[in-house]
């Protein structure tokens, strides 16, 4: 079943929480930094590399994504779910 991936904001206007439809992740929290490698989880890379994504924040059934002050979350999201739906599934 392919997984769904469903954005839900938060208060901070910088964050987006994406709620999947399976826990994809784990049960450890993951965290991912723009500029460090991600070596283990290369759908962490192609979402880092998508310009204004600052940071990820994952666990179990969602993952929150930073990004850079001035970046439209129009710019980030439909990659963001893209990369999530096909990596993840």
């Amino acid at each position: 079943m392919p997984l769904t991936v469903r954005p839900e904001p938060t208060p901070n206007p910088n964050a987006m929480r994406l709620a999947l439809s399976a826990p994809a992740l784990g049960d450890r929290p993951r965290t991912f930094s723009a500029g460090a490698p991600a070596t283990d989880a290369p759908w962490a890379t192609r979402l880092l590399e998508i310009p204004g994504v600052v940071s990820l924040f994952g666990l179990r059934d969602f993952l929150t994504i930073t990004k850079a002050a001035g970046t439209s979350w129009e710019a980030i999201l439909p990659k963001a779910i893209d990369i999530l739906g096909s990596s993840l599934s």
